[in-house]
Order: structure tokens, then sequence, then C-alpha cells
């Protein structure tokens, strides 16, 4: 199963809406648009190593959630003002529904282990750039100040299971601001590297599936 990423969930839904020409260009320049926000919040968020917190039984971290930067709540909220209805499609056409409700989203650094999707939910994670450390920028609880600088992709494994009881595995590399969108049973794995450790940082909403 290739990795579902916004671009192609905006291309499916604005396909079923039977548009005619000049509607379907306005309704993908507005999800392009839609899109664009999004990274552009997304490339807003920063965090500390300090308040970063594990998670039991694994080696995965999380952000504390006194500790959310503003514009990770942002994030949050205008993803589903702006993502809903597209949302919601693209589940109907995969054959279930998404629970209403909002669920507060967290940031998750990961380092070693995967992490799999419980039986359920679907999940969106958005790239974020990775924690650093607080090196004097201010005191806790404030948001750090964001150096200049290119920040490495983040390159992972997606396993999938199949209807026969296996698995399919799809690699991805992805930019600050980028989204990718995962199903219950789905596991997202750091792709190995001989020469440096792998870490992937990013902004993780769920929904409960109906």
């Amino acid at each position: 199963m290739p990795v579902v990423r916004a671009a192609d969930i905006v291309s499916i839904t604005t396909d079923d809406l039977e548009l005619d020409e000049p509607t379907f260009k306005t309704t993908q320049k507005q999800a392009k648009c839609i899109i664009d926000l999004i990274r552009r919040l997304a490339e807003s968020i920063a965090c500390y190593t300090e308040d970063m917190e594990s998670v039991k039984d694994t080696d995965i971290l999380r952000l504390q959630i006194l500790s959310q930067p503003h514009p990770a709540q942002e994030l949050n909220l205008g993803f589903h003002k702006v993502m809903e209805n597209t949302l919601y499609k693209w589940a109907k056409g995969k054959g279930f529904g998404i629970n209403p409700d909002i669920y507060n989203g967290n940031i998750f650094w990961l380092r070693g282990q995967g992490m799999r999707i419980s039986e359920g939910k679907v999940v969106i994670l958005i790239f974020v750039r990775r924690p650093r450390p607080r090196e004097g920028e201010g005191a806790q609880g404030t948001a750090p100040v964001i150096a200049v600088r290119e920040e490495p992709p983040f390159k992972g494994i997606i396993l999938s299971p199949t209807a026969g009881g296996g698995t399919t595995k799809s690699c991805f590399e992805c930019q600050v601001g980028e989204m990718i969108f995962l199903q219950s049973g789905e596991q997202v794995l750091l792709r190995k590297d001989v020469e440096k450790d792998r870490d992937i940082c990013f902004y993780c909403i769920a929904h409960l599936t109906t």
C-alpha cells in the first residue's frame, strides 16, 4: 500500500465531487492553500528536549502537555477547521467513518522503536522540527526561538496489514510540514542508516473510527 499523503486525500475528494471544470479548479486551488497553511503552522512549531517525557514501556518521547507551544495548539484546531470535510470524505471512500469529536494532538519523537496504530483509530502525522536543547533561550514553558537552519528530512517505513495476514512495506521521506495518514494496524518505523541514527518527530492527531 503506498504512503497516503495530504495531496492524495485532496485529489480523491475533489475527484469524487463531480464538479464542472471551473469549480473543480477552484476547489483544488483552495485545497492546495489549505495544505500550505498547515505546512506554515507546522514550520513555526519548536520545542525543547528538556520538555520531552517517556511513553511507558517504549523509547518514544512525547512533549509534556503544559509545554506544548501555541502554534501546535493552532495546528490542531486549524487542521480540523480546514481539513474536516476532506478527511470525512476520504474515510468514507475507504469504507469507514470518523468520530467528529476533536482529540488534542501532541508531539512525539521516535528515535528507535516504531509506533503502531491501535484498532479503531485513524492518525494524521504532521512532521515538525526535532526538539533541541534549551541553551538559555528562555524560561520553561515559553516558546523557543527557531534557529534558521535546514532540517534534515524524515525517513521512515510504513508497514500495512493485508487481508491475507501479511504486511506490505512503503518507504517515505518527508520534510517539515508534510503529512501522512495512517489507519488501524499500520506501523511507522525508522529507516535504518549505517552512518547515523535516524529519528522522526511529528505532531500526531488521532480520530476514533466508526
